[in-house]
């Protein structure tokens, strides 16, 4: 009988073996994330709903292409009898590299939908004054993880290229082995 797999939401707080999901978002970058939305927070000049208008639609085109032509890259490598060999070999095992792809998913959606919030001008209508610090820690925030969706779409590109090099090299590797042996 076949092993149960564990879900997104258990892979995301407990991990499978490895480290849980989260703690890909919450390591020693953090700290550069929210340095950078503090600056931005502080020297962007403009509301949020106005900031919001000009960092939707790339953010909607990094979800696009992060749902589709990424995750679909990754889908396939992950199904290859080469990476399936790696992840027999790995603490969170095959559960953590699917999952991987689809945290990344997850961060560009709530990316989304909070700065969709604030393209709606939610924030601007509780907070009407710009100096006030509640508004600051969301104007924070917001661009902290602006900058959290940038690196963990950056990582979906990197995870597929590994996945990619990896699968080489047991192929040639294996390509050897059976010069080798002829």
């Amino acid at each position: 009988m076949a092993k149960p797999f564990p879900t997104f939401w258990f892979w995301l707080i407990f991990g499978c073996g490895g480290n849980p999901g989260f703690s890909r978002i919450t390591d020693k970058w953090i700290l550069l994330h929210a340095f950078i939305g503090l600056l931005l927070a502080f020297f962007a000049p403009i509301a949020l709903q106005d900031a919001a208008n000009s960092i939707l639609v790339p953010l909607a085109g990094l979800l696009i292409g992060l749902s589709f032509a990424w995750a679909a890259n990754a889908q396939a490598l992950l199904q290859s009898e080469e990476i399936e060999e790696i992840t027999k070999n790995t603490a969170g095992g095959f559960p953590d590299y699917v999952y991987s792809f689809l945290f990344a998913v997850l961060v560009v959606l709530v990316s989304l939908s909070l700065w969709g919030l604030a393209g709606l001008g939610i924030y601007d209508k509780f907070w009407p004054t710009t100096t006030s610090p509640y508004y600051f820690s969301i104007k924070s925030i917001l661009y902290l993880l602006l900058s959290l969706t940038i690196r963990t779409s950056w990582h979906v590109v990197l995870g597929s290229q590994s996945l990619l090099l990896m699968r080489w090299a047991i192929r040639d590797r294996r390509n050897e082995e059976a010069r080798k042996s002829k």
